[in-house]
């Protein structure tokens, strides 16, 4: 068991998620968990996954005075301003890369700057795939791991659907897409992967380049992202690849065919489905 020293925060936090990336033999396991300190005192542990090279799991609710824990996010009751990780290796496990990642309290949504994409133009080279088209009874559900599954293609690491899929599926949660699992998964093989907070479209440039890319979560209503692949959602993952023009250039696994999964979303309305609707909420996956 190894416990990390505390780690005070730059600004008082309402939300924490923790990235983890590890390597394992067949028998090797790895449980993450973590604690959060509000004024002077600390909380329990939150177990918040279960990692192996077969199976990934998270737990049952588990809430207390101090917050609760919504499968892959600990939602605090009141802000914390520090928080610590303890691991539990077994069978060799190894990790490799932690970290955390908040949301600031007051979450505060600054909409001039938001939409500001970087200067110029780029756009990184990705061959798109439709979780339409796959033949699974699951496929309206798995963007998150198709969007990874084309992020390592890009990266130059081979990657098919299924087993993306099948690595981070969440059994106890019934879900594929636990942030945790994803970039569990996608940090590997010479790759790294966490999730990070955005606040601005200008800070694409040190993420989406011809080594990293980015997957972001939105939620828009009807009418509210003109061109989206979908009418509305309530929690969509989709990759973004470059900017150009005042748009987002993406590879949007929702499009009802591969030839449709590139598009180019307004800059202003993409930052409000993302930035304000999901507090930033993004994967970075880069080669080391």
């Amino acid at each position: 068991i190894e416990v990390s020293a505390p780690v005070q925060t730059p600004f008082p936090f309402s939300s924490l998620v923790l990235s983890a990336n590890f390597s394992a033999g067949e028998g090797g396991s790895f449980l993450l968990e973590v604690q959060v300190r509000v004024n002077d005192k600390w909380s329990e542990f939150y177990k918040l996954g279960l990692l192996s090279p077969k199976i990934k799991t998270s737990f049952p609710a588990q809430e207390t005075a101090f917050g609760h824990l919504e499968t892959d996010e600990f939602v605090l009751a009141h802000p914390a301003a520090a928080y610590r990780f303890r691991m539990k290796s077994s069978g060799g496990a190894q990790w490799n890369l932690l970290a955390a990642c908040g949301v600031r309290a007051p979450f505060e949504y600054d909409e001039k700057n938001a939409a500001r994409l970087p200067a110029g133009s780029f756009a990184k080279e990705i061959t798109p795939i439709s979780q339409m088209e796959l033949k699974h009874p699951d496929r309206r559900r798995v963007c998150s791991p198709v969007s990874v599954c084309m992020i390592l293609n890009a990266l130059g690491v081979a990657a098919e659907p299924a087993e993306v899929m099948q690595h981070v599926f969440d059994p106890t949660a019934g879900i594929y897409g636990n942030w945790m699992f994803n970039v569990a998964y996608a940090g590997r093989d010479g790759v790294e992967a966490y999730v990070r907070r955005f606040g601005s479209l200008a800070e694409l440039k040190d993420f989406v380049t011809p080594g990293s890319l980015v997957a972001a979560s939105v939620a828009y209503g009807r009418g509210e992202l003109a061109g989206a692949a979908m009418d509305h959602t309530a929690g969509h993952l989709l990759v973004i690849r470059g900017w150009e023009n005042g748009k987002v250039l993406v590879a949007d696994p929702a499009a009802s065919q591969a030839q449709t999964v590139l598009r180019a979303y307004n800059a202003r309305e993409f930052a409000n489905a993302w930035l304000n609707h999901k507090k930033g909420a993004a994967y970075i996956v880069r080669k080391k």
